[in-house]
């Protein structure tokens, strides 16, 4: 007897619709403040915002978010990165240049705020921009114009600006890494997103998202893959060092070595899951064909040999089936 999908919810349908942004109701104080925030500041369309964090706490994520909340949610959303930038190219990028503005400048182009005019344009890695491209930037705060690289005519935009860091700016103004002038315009309204160790409370509501994501992804059609409890608690209680980009990815893997099982229990914590295993107090025993066979032999069903070693029903009968001396045929169900 196999353990139930969990049914398709209208998350799911969402997900399978590619209708994102979307996110599970925060349950952590923490991050609900920032939801509320982000509420605020992206309803006033004068507010430039700034999104700081550490890296992979989600906030290109957040910042999709806050678009969709905006007066200008009927646009699409322009992103670029300054991390995937050279400073020599940075300024031709963002605000485009004129022809003969440097080598190889044989035609004129459009940058990225040229390209976002009355949208929204959503910069990452902002600590990476050099002292040229802030004075460019702060102009654009300023004035609301942009002048192309190798050109004197000024152009006036409508362009609501979002910023990203995984460096406090404050911090680099002390470094005199960062325009002091450049800071005062965006000193008031940063929005400090917490690491995933942080907001513990979010993580099984963010579990199942990713699982509903990565499952519709990879075809699951007839419901998703549950989370068997003991794994749920080591997912909570891992340190998560690169947050929610680590987080998505564990999760997709999990899903990949599940395959058609229905719950996603330590047997697919593989290669570098092991750890989530290994490191778990009270986690279960080594699945092996006679590990299983002993659980069961100790257990009144399958069902709570299953919950001992912390993997799923079906996965007892496969490892029970490769025994001659036991079959599923023989084993109580429930």
């Amino acid at each position: 007897m196999h353990s139930e999908r969990a049914p398709l919810t209208s998350l799911t349908k969402a997900i399978a619709d590619s209708t994102l942004p979307l996110f599970p109701k925060p349950k952590s104080k923490v991050f609900s403040s920032v939801v509320r925030q982000v509420a605020r500041f992206a309803a006033d369309d004068s507010v430039t915002i700034v999104f700081e964090g550490e890296s992979g706490t989600g906030k290109n994520w957040i910042a999709r978010i806050a678009h969709t909340q905006s007066m200008r949610a009927s646009h699409t959303l322009h992103e670029k990165s300054l991390a995937t930038i050279s400073d020599s190219l940075a300024g031709s990028d963002l605000f485009g240049h004129e022809i003969g503005a440097f080598t190889d400048a044989r035609t004129r182009r459009s940058g990225a705020f040229q390209t976002a005019n009355h949208s929204t344009l959503f910069i990452d890695e902002l600590g990476k921009a050099s002292s040229e491209v802030q004075r460019m930037l702060l102009r654009v705060i300023d004035e609301r114009v942009v002048c192309p690289v190798g050109g004197d005519r000024p152009m006036k935009l409508d362009v609501r600006l979002m910023l990203a860091t995984n460096v406090s700016i404050k911090s680099l103004v002390a470094d005199g890494l960062f325009l002091p002038d450049l800071f005062a315009r965006l000193g008031q309204f940063r929005i400090q997103l917490p690491a995933l160790r942080e907001r513990q409370e979010d993580i099984p509501d963010l579990a199942r998202y990713f699982v509903a994501k990565h499952a519709i992804s990879r075809g699951y059609t007839a419901g998703l893959p549950t989370i068997h409890p003991a794994l749920m608690s080591a997912l909570v209680t891992a340190e998560w060092k690169y947050n929610l980009r680590e987080f998505d990815e564990t999760l997709k893997r999990l899903v990949f070595e599940a395959d058609s099982e229905t719950q996603l229990t330590f047997e697919h914590c593989v290669g570098d899951l092991e750890y989530l295993r290994v490191r778990t107090r009270g986690r279960p025993t080594k699945s092996s064909p006679g590990n299983v066979a002993s659980a069961v032999k100790r257990s009144v069903s399958i069902a709570s040999a299953a919950r001992s070693l912390g993997i799923s029903r079906s996965t007892v009968y496969r490892k029970l089936a490769r025994m001659s001396e036991v079959t599923p045929s023989t084993l109580v169900a429930e």
